[in-house]
């Protein structure tokens, strides 16, 4: 007759079964090198990891979108530099218009160089980003905002819309320009005119053997509109840069934060699991030993 009674051995076994299941999540944290497998392992360190995680995919994502904005206010810059470069030449070709030793003859040479080189502004309006999205036609950014008629007028086909990017959790930054502003709003004596409507004057009129003095300032005008607009793409990528930087020093610690709350102490674990080991396997010689006793080995 065995000693152990049923119930004896159920329990035993129960027992071995949880040192068993808790040895085997020991072992899986040393294999994932990580501190929490399930929530029920610590539910509020689980919360708390949950929500630094989550905290980090939307640090990363405002660092996305300081990348994509900085790509493209860039490119809208470089654009406006460029603008800038041949609105300038224009400007040094209308003063010389005005020089009284050229001849009506010389005015049309330089007509024709104004000519092609509105021809490379028109372009320029017209450029496009590294995903082949229109800078200056505002939400339209499949569409070309500028397009050149028949008469040699200008028109624009964008609208008026700013795309901007959350790049943290109270700030925004603008990802293009709308070529209304750029282009249309030139402020001159005679009110706001188109950069194009104040090129296309300065040619005719070296067609017509003469610059207008007032011709010559509005081209100026345009040259400082073009100026300002330019700093205020380069406003934006600075706002970007500052931005970027805060968020990299975020990412630094958010980082240290979820590595400390997330990550095992692996030499602690491993003395835990030699600890468990010994104890399971002293449990499971005893259970063998006192298994085999009879009632006659306690009558002796």
């Amino acid at each position: 007759m065995q000693v152990s009674t049923k119930l004896f051995n159920e329990q035993a076994i129960a027992q071995f079964n949880k040192q068993s299941a808790e040895i085997q999540d020991i072992q899986s944290k040393i294999a994932t090198g990580k501190n929490i497998l399930n929530a029920s392992d610590d539910p509020t360190a689980a919360a708390n990891l949950s929500f630094a995680k989550e905290q980090m995919s939307a640090i990363e994502k405002y660092k996305s979108n300081i990348q994509h904005a900085n790509t493209r206010m860039t490119m809208a810059e470089n654009a406006l530099d460029d603008v800038t470069t041949v609105l300038t030449r224009i400007y040094e070709l209308a003063i010389q218009g005005r020089n009284d030793s050229y001849t009506v003859q010389d005015r049309v040479s330089i007509a024709v160089e104004i000519a092609q080189l509105k021809e490379t502004l028109v372009g320029l309006s017209n450029a496009k980003d590294h995903k082949n999205d229109f800078l200056f036609s505002g939400f339209k950014v499949t569409t070309a905002p500028f397009e050149k008629q028949f008469d040699g007028g200008v028109t624009y086909k964008g609208d008026r819309g700013v795309h901007s990017v959350q790049i943290s959790e109270t700030m925004k930054m603008n990802t293009s320009m709308d070529g209304g502003s750029v282009f249309l709003r030139v402020k001159t004596e005679a009110g706001r005119q188109s950069v194009f409507d104040i090129v296309s004057k300065i040619e005719t009129d070296l067609k017509a053997g003469f610059v207008d003095k007032a011709s010559i300032g509005e081209m100026n005008a345009a040259v400082d509109h073009i100026a300002v607009q330019r700093s205020m793409a380069g406003a934006q990528i600075n706002k970007g840069e500052i931005q970027l930087s805060a968020i990299e020093r975020r990412i630094v610690l958010m980082t240290e934060k979820v590595s400390g709350m997330e990550d095992a102490d692996l030499s602690k674990l491993v003395t835990e699991l030699q600890s468990k080991m010994t104890s399971r396997d002293a449990a499971q010689q005893s259970f063998v030993k006192i298994g085999q006793q009879s009632l006659f080995d306690f009558i002796r």
